[in-house]
């Protein structure tokens, strides 16, 4: 990999935040040496490989880039927050190392996937219950021991008499390396997010074994790749280190709001957006005016019909290039039959416009619609509708709107964020 191109890909870093990356050319074996860590030709490929699964035209300085950026930027989250706020550990979600666990796995699966799939067929059997020695779903009476009666709760958790009865009940045992192991309730419980908490705590049997059995297949997979991959321990680490830091690196740049959703509940983004004062609002609002375009009005048209059947009689003609206004005038049971159906201009935010004529807002200009059903006039019964848009004016949302205000400062919000980011 060329010299140069590896330190401009490091020199458009952040200057705070470069960590000196090495290139070893002398040995063929190294790729790199990242903030002191050797990263070697052998991990270099296989995560290569993994990030073209995603994006095939990848490169692997590409690779490389990320990497650094990666490790520079989760070393200076980790110096500014905490790792809860990094690596969300809250009651909704699943725990930091289960979310380290699941990425890493999951990364060791798309590298090695013909290899795990062969040493799967190997097991007895052809897959993994040749290596389970004996299978224990959840009775009635564990359930019991571990939930207590059942009760509806606002908030599910274990206490620790619940923790220790799970710990002694083995969904699982196996056998793998020659050494027995066993997946425990508890262990089941401990890798899930709250909504399989709540169907643990709705004492489902059937899916407390198959988190069990995700489990083992994960273990099975650490295992593997520990033992039987020919990885290198060093590369091992490498990989775990290189999924921990892209971890790290989401949490912090969704806790300075440069990745959430500018409509999502972050406090930094909500701190900045209230901050936004009104003169930046209209600022904002005279130089991105495409983001403020709304239908102002629309001319319309309809064919109010008895029953299905009529309905696709009439649009089938219309459909052959019948005039519209001319089968209104024959066929339609509306009060402005004699007038072609003519809705005339429907303003938009007029409360007093009917449903029908809501409709044509969303309705592109020029086309006839299928027909569908409609209440029909008060106290009658429900009718068929054909809709034809005739034309369409758009305009821009008011300047001193709340959605203008709204807009306007959400975006600005993710803009400093970001420009602080960059900083």
């Amino acid at each position: 990999m060329p010299r140069v191109l590896l330190l401009l890909l490091a020199l458009c870093l952040p200057a705070t935040l470069l960590a000196d990356p090495r290139y070893d050319l002398e040995d063929e074996a190294l790729a790199a040496v990242i903030d002191g860590e050797p990263l070697s030709r052998r991990a270099l490929e296989l995560m290569h490989a993994v990030a073209m699964k995603r994006r095939p035209e990848t490169t692997s300085s590409e690779v490389v880039f990320s990497l650094i950026e990666d490790r520079l930027l989760a070393r200076e989250a980790r110096a500014n927050h905490p790792m809860t706020a990094l690596i969300a550990d809250n009651k909704v979600g699943y725990a930091p190392a289960v979310q380290v666990e699941e990425r890493v796995v999951a990364n060791f699966q798309a590298m090695f996937a013909a290899e795990l799939a062969k040493a799967v067929r190997a097991e007895k059997g052809g897959n993994l219950n040749g290596i389970v020695s004996a299978r224990r779903p959840v009775t009635p009476a564990v359930w019991q021991a571990v939930f207590g009666k059942p009760r509806l709760l606002l908030e599910y958790s274990l206490d620790d008499k619940g923790r220790a009865a799970a710990a002694q009940h083995a969904l699982l045992s196996y056998v793998l390396g020659g050494k027995p192991g066993q997946v425990t309730l508890l262990d089941v419980y401990a890798a899930q997010h709250v909504q399989g908490r709540n169907r643990l705590h709705a004492r489902d049997a059937g899916f407390a074994m198959e988190q069990a059995e995700q489990l083992l297949e994960r273990r099975y997979v650490r295992h593997w790749v520990a033992e039987r991959s020919g990885l290198a321990k060093a590369d091992h680490d490498v990989i775990v280190r290189a999924v921990e830091d892209r971890l790290v690196r989401e949490g912090w740049t969704s806790t300075i709001g440069v990745t959430a959703d500018m409509h999502s509940d972050n406090a930094r983004l909500k701190a900045l957006a209230a901050a936004v004062t009104p003169e930046e609002v209209h600022a904002f609002y005279l130089a991105h005016p495409e983001q403020f375009r709304r239908i102002e009005r629309v001319k319309a048209r309809h064919i109010r019909l008895p029953d299905f059947e009529t309905a696709n009689r009439v649009y089938a003609r219309l459909q052959k290039g019948d005039d519209f206004a001319a089968l209104a005038r024959e066929f339609s049971v509306a009060d402005n039959a004699a007038a072609g159906g003519d809705l005339g201009w429907v303003l938009h935010g007029d409360k007093l416009a009917s449903w029908i004529e809501s409709i044509a807002f969303v309705q592109k200009p020029g086309t006839v619609s299928k027909p569908f059903r409609s209440p029909g006039p008060a106290g009658g019964a429900s009718v068929w509708e054909i809709l034809l848009v005739e034309e369409r004016i758009e305009g821009l949302q008011p300047a001193d709107s709340e959605s203008v205000r709204y807009t306007a400062s959400q975006s600005l919000a993710k803009q400093k964020a970001l420009q602080h980011y960059r900083e």
